[in-house]
């Protein structure tokens, strides 16, 4: 779908929204919670607890005319209901990084790339989870195949252009932690003209 205003992505935005229907309860499902001394440089030890989660990516899909892909889908713990985001998620056995990047995309989106570029890492909370999670651009995007959902999963899939995707930066429409970081990354990466074979091309379309 493509869409071409924040107005747009709004109604999609209220259209995903998760409802609270019951009260939090305390135990662990999908993730494990863990704690782990560390001495401090003072000498004293401190106990921290953390979430024990597997190590994940996140990809900044850009089309062959330009475009960026999100995806947009319900969050139940945000206070919006559901966000804007990158295609991402956790590696599965066997996988690094760029497969799983190149995985999630597909899955979520069902667009491949010509070429992935990695971008670096960063950690989403450094204060609670250890797990890194990796950036990837992806350029020459085109769509292939149909979404690929696990259950349960609900997930909207959208083209913008790339002002108004920098726009959801400066407007603070794009609230989770790794898409912010990842379009980040991507923008330094084509205003600095890395890759000029490519970013040089994608840089004319996006201006």
């Amino acid at each position: 779908m493509k869409i071409d205003t924040k107005e747009e992505i709004d109604i999609l935005l209220n259209y995903c929204k998760a409802i609270p229907c019951s009260l939090p309860k305390e135990g662990g499902n999908f993730y494990k919670i863990k704690n782990q001394s560390f001495i401090y440089p003072d000498g004293k030890v401190q106990t921290r607890e953390y979430i024990d989660k597997k190590r994940a990516s996140v990809v900044v899909p850009i089309t062959d005319e330009g475009r960026v892909v999100f995806v947009i889908q319900p969050i139940g713990l945000s206070e919006e209901g559901s966000l804007v985001e990158f295609p991402a998620g956790y590696f599965e056995f066997g996988e690094d990084g760029k497969k799983a990047g190149i995985r999630e995309l597909a899955e979520e989106t069902g667009y491949m790339a010509d070429e992935i570029i990695y971008l670096g890492n960063h950690y989403q909370d450094p204060g609670s989870i250890k797990a890194k999670v990796d950036v990837y651009l992806a350029l020459n995007c085109k769509k292939v195949s149909e979404q690929q959902l696990d259950k349960g999963e609900f997930i909207k899939y959208i083209e913008v252009p790339y002002d108004l995707a920098l726009d959801l930066l400066d407007n603070n429409l794009l609230m989770d932690s790794n898409s912010y970081i990842a379009l980040s990354k991507t923008d330094r990466y084509l205003q600095k003209g890395y890759n000029l074979n490519n970013a040089s091309n994608i840089k004319k379309k996006v201006k």
